[in-house]
C-alpha cells in the first residue's frame, strides 16, 4: 500500500468514526452539557490523532529535520538528486565534505579545504576579478 493510500484510509476512517459518533449523540438527546462535551473531547482527540500522524510520516519520511545541532559532526547542505541518490555537505572539525549517498554506499567527492571569506558581494567582486575579459 502507497504511503498516500495509508493516509487516505486513516482520513477515511477518522472521517467516518466522527459521523458516526455524531449520529449517536444527535439521535440520543437532544445537546446536554455532557454531549457538548464530549463531542469536544472527541474532536480534540481526532485533531491530536492527526497531528501525531502527521508528526510521524514526517519523522519517518524527512529524519534529517529533527538531528540535533550539538557535537562534531553537522550536515550543512543535502541534495537529493535521484529516488535514492543524494549529496551531502558535511562539516567535521571546521572542514567540509561532500559526500555522495546511494543506495548502500557512501562516497567521498571531495574534500573542501577553506570556507569563503567575506560578504557575498566581496566574495563576487574577488571572483569577478579573477576572471579574465
Amino acid at each position: 500500500m502507497k504511503p498516500v493510500s495509508r493516509l487516505r484510509l486513516i482520513t477515511y476512517l477518522t472521517v467516518f468514526l466522527f459521523l458516526q459518533v455524531k449520529s449517536a449523540l444527535s439521535a440520543t438527546e437532544p445537546d446536554t452539557t455532557f454531549s457538548a462535551s464530549l463531542r469536544l473531547v472527541w474532536g480534540l482527540l481526532v485533531v491530536l490523532g492527526i497531528l501525531f500522524i502527521i508528526y510521524g510520516l514526517m519523522k519517518k519520511k524527512m529524519p534529517f529535520l529533527h538531528m540535533p545541532e550539538k557535537g562534531i559532526i553537522k550536515i550543512v547542505e543535502v541534495r537529493h538528486l535521484l529516488p535514492k541518490k543524494s549529496l551531502y555537505l558535511v562539516e567535521v572539525r571546521g572542514q567540509e565534505f561532500l559526500l555522495g549517498a546511494g543506495h548502500d554506499r557512501i562516497d567521498l567527492i571531495a574534500a573542501i579545504d577553506q570556507k569563503p571569506k567575506g560578504s557575498f558581494a566581496e566574495i563576487l567582486d574577488r571572483s569577478e576579478a579573477e576572471i579574465p575579459l
